[in-house]
């Protein structure tokens, strides 16, 4: 049985992927910041006992902590998931909430795996975000395919310039942590192969831990709840016009800890279209949305600049080509229903 460190485990994403690797036949060690967290996993997923189990680290960027993960397990295994947020309130400061997670967090746990990972390790997957290589601005999106060469053009400096702006900071800790990472692998060749995998938006029914049911979404599903709670009566303008189910995904980070294929490759993965006029199109076919009343069509997907993004790698290698997605109408029915489940419990 494989032994597989997760870190972030009580995040969206993260969620899915514990399902995904416990389905896989893996043993998962997920790492939370503080105990407590921990305990609100097992009380909603208690499937989970017995086949995952959790370890405390509280600061993404002590690599002390990592080591003595790696030391106390020989993990063959790192799906890599925490990473800092934009829509955390409070997260402001760019060397702070940003940079220094994102950049020294990723340092801290590679230097670790390869001080004390050998010799079982063999791969380590990183969750990326497409933000790492465009802010989605339509300037951006007009100048090309993104590809995975493409950067997003914000320096440090710049981010930090921009004091008030959350979102750009994000972009700008993405971008460099994802370099730290680059860099490592090149200057210190590990034994064990790093994957990065650039999602665009991520919809898909939310499972982790919520602290005040709808009321504590995340960004992406909070996007979809605006959708089908009265919020808007005309559909709102499109964010970003892409989009990749969060369990396609999970399963994808699985496939690519094994896949030789996308050894020491970073990999935009997705890229599917979709403006929010094709969210709510699909919404409409929700069942349990029956009787709601959803905005109407406001004509704004005729303004959205598309983007043009190469996913074609990662899609046919980690899920056999664009047959291995959800439909769209199966991710905004499933979220949907989670959705009015969680507005239920209250």
């Amino acid at each position: 049985m494989p032994s597989t460190l997760l870190t972030g485990a009580n995040s969206f994403v993260a969620a899915h992927i514990i399902n995904a690797l416990i389905d896989a036949g893996h043993h998962v060690t997920g790492t939370v910041r503080k105990a407590s967290t921990g305990d609100e996993i097992f009380a909603l997923h208690p499937e989970w006992k017995g086949h995952l189990d959790i370890a405390i680290v509280a600061d993404l960027a002590n690599q002390t902590r990592w080591e003595e993960l790696f030391q106390a397990r020989q993990f063959d295994h790192v799906v890599h998931v925490a990473a800092p947020l934009v829509d955390i309130p409070g997260t402001t400061d760019y060397d702070t909430h940003f940079l220094r997670p994102n950049l020294e967090g990723n340092l801290a746990l590679l230097r670790a795996a390869q001080a004390y990972g050998s010799p079982s390790l063999k791969s380590i997957v990183v969750t990326g975000s497409i933000n790492a290589a465009t802010t989605g601005s339509p300037a951006e999106l007009s100048a090309g395919p993104i590809t995975s060469s493409t950067w997003v053009p914000i320096s440090q400096d710049q981010a930090r310039a921009l004091k008030d702006n959350a979102y750009l900071s994000y972009c700008s800790g993405k971008k460099e942590g994802e370099l730290a990472i680059w860099g490592f692998v090149e200057q210190q060749k590990p034994s064990f192969s790093v994957t990065v995998l650039l999602p665009a938006l991520i919809f898909g029914p939310p499972i982790e831990p919520l602290h005040g049911g709808v009321k504590g979404l995340h960004y992406s599903a909070g996007v979809i709840y605006s959708l089908i709670n009265g919020t808007y009566e005309k559909i709102p303008d499109t964010t970003f016009p892409s989009y990749i189910d969060v369990r396609d995904l999970a399963v994808a980070h699985v496939r690519a800890l094994t896949e030789e294929r996308v050894r020491n490759k970073r990999l935009l993965i997705g890229g599917r279209k979709s403006t929010y006029t094709d969210l709510v199109r699909a919404l409409r076919k929700a069942e349990v949305l029956k009787g709601r009343k959803l905005p109407e069509e406001s004509g704004e997907d005729e303004r959205v600049t598309l983007a043009r993004i190469e996913a074609g790698e990662a899609n046919e290698i980690l899920m056999g080509g664009e047959g291995g997605f959800r439909s769209l109408e199966e991710t905004m029915r499933d979220t949907a229903e989670r959705l009015v489940q969680l507005e239920r419990e209250g």
